[in-house]
């Protein structure tokens, strides 16, 4: 919240209780100065003033008769004071919110931030204006890839992690390509790279695990609630993973980025444990203390040949391994069906 009277901070107790007294002392149509009030609440008058100030942004029609010297309600005021006031650079930081909310296929929410929005927009004084339809226009979140499908279980989940409760899932492993069942104790919701994840203690496996929300195809609440692990973190638990895939091992991880590359790596924080080194020929290497290596080589292909794994071996041989697949692929000639004719037949 901002504005004069809060100096840009939310407000507290005690002046929400003088604002009250304040509205009620003008409607009473007894004589109010800032002397008068400052003596009644043991304030500064500045601070009487800067409340005033603040009761006009709130759209109370407080002005001052400079014959009677003293404060008044130019017309009836019969609303109640919004303990909630913003201005107009608030409001659109919520509409902001709204549509990263969309972006990571977030509806529910974002819907319930968007009716938020336009109740709060109320108490917005008159000349200030922001119009969605504006900033939708002008702002968008592009986010990459995301769940086809709704969402459904999003809000359960959050729930039942604020709750301790045990969730029993249908969930589906695209690894294995197999539906399995299993109790899960849910820790945090987390949100990574327009996907929604569930980090939970899984029963069946007796670890953490992560789980992709999209995933989930059926899940039920259960009564039955659960202890947090008093030295589970969820910081230390996400912070050494490159991406979302981990295993138990750390692995040191130094890659080196052509000359042409290195322009665009080194703009980039792409790991907390990042250390990068500058070579006399332009190029660059990148250090990573990571657990788990999938997310890493994934990344690592996506540069094709102006990224090279120095090391681990176990990495660089399994990036070797794909890059030869690759080279047989795309060296062996296309396969054409009986019906598709050659470059020579064609016009």
């Amino acid at each position: 919240m901002a504005g004069h009277a809060t100096g840009g901070r939310p407000l507290r107790g005690p002046q929400i209780l003088r604002l009250q007294r304040l509205i009620e002392w003008l409607r009473s149509g007894r004589p109010l100065t800032t002397a008068r009030a400052a003596r009644h609440f043991e304030v500064s008058r500045r601070t009487i003033a800067s409340d005033i100030e603040y009761l006009r942004r709130l759209g109370v029609p407080v002005a001052y008769d400079r014959r009677r010297q003293t404060y008044y309600l130019e017309e009836p005021f019969t609303d109640n004071l919004p303990l909630i006031a913003m201005d107009r650079a608030e409001l659109a930081a919520f509409l902001v919110a709204r549509l990263a909310l969309e972006a990571f296929g977030d509806t529910p929410d974002a819907a319930l931030l968007e009716a938020a929005v336009e109740r709060l927009a109320a108490h917005l004084p008159e000349p200030i204006h922001v119009d969605p339809d504006t900033l939708t226009r002008t702002l968008r979140f592009e986010m990459g890839p995301r769940p086809r499908t709704p969402l459904r279980y999003l809000d359960v989940l959050r729930r039942a992690a604020a709750e301790q409760r045990v969730v029993h899932l249908r969930y589906y492993a695209n690894y294995a390509d197999a539906v399995t069942e299993r109790d899960v104790e849910p820790y945090a919701v987390v949100a990574y790279q327009s996907r929604w994840y569930l980090v939970a203690y899984c029963r069946l496996r007796e670890a953490m695990r992560d789980f992709r929300i999209d995933r989930i195809r059926h899940l039920e609440v259960r009564e039955e609630t659960f202890t947090r692990r008093p030295d589970f973190d969820l910081e230390a638990y996400l912070g050494p993973a490159f991406g979302m895939h981990r295993d138990e091992r750390t692995y040191a991880v130094h890659l080196r980025f052509s000359p042409y590359q290195a322009r665009w790596i080194r703009e980039e924080q792409w790991h907390p444990s990042q250390v990068l080194i500058e070579r006399p020929d332009g190029s660059l290497d990148v250090h990573l203390q990571v657990t788990g290596l999938a997310d890493v080589a994934r990344w690592v292909l996506s540069y094709g040949a102006e990224c090279e794994v120095i090391g681990p071996p176990v990495l660089r041989h399994r990036i070797a391994s794909e890059a030869r697949r690759m080279a047989e692929r795309y060296g062996a000639p296309v396969y054409r069906g009986p019906h598709t004719p050659s470059r020579s037949q064609t016009t």
